[in-house]
């Protein structure tokens, strides 16, 4: 009987990755993909769960499943309007 290793996975803004183990944490997952610093991590919701953004120090359990993670860019509310208009 063959003995294989388990594979953990997570889809980053929908490309499957290979993590190391059963968790992740948020600034591995950066590292692993090279996600600036200043983009927003948003694990998505399973089921009726809400999404939920996450910091750098949380973790990412991949024990039970694949979950889907995206980043997202800084967005920059109330910008100055534009002078020429």
């Amino acid at each position: 009987m063959m003995n294989e290793e388990r594979r953990y996975a997570i889809l980053l803004n929908g490309q499957r990755l290979e993590a190391p183990g059963p968790s992740i944490t948020v600034i591995q997952l950066r590292l692993l993909a090279r996600i600036p610093a200043g983009h927003g991590m948003i694990v998505e919701g399973v089921g009726d769960q809400p999404d939920r953004l996450v910091s750098d120090t949380d973790t990412i359990d991949l024990s039970e499943s694949c979950p889907s993670v995206f980043s997202k860019p800084p967005t920059a509310f109330g910008s100055p309007p534009d002078e020429h208009a």
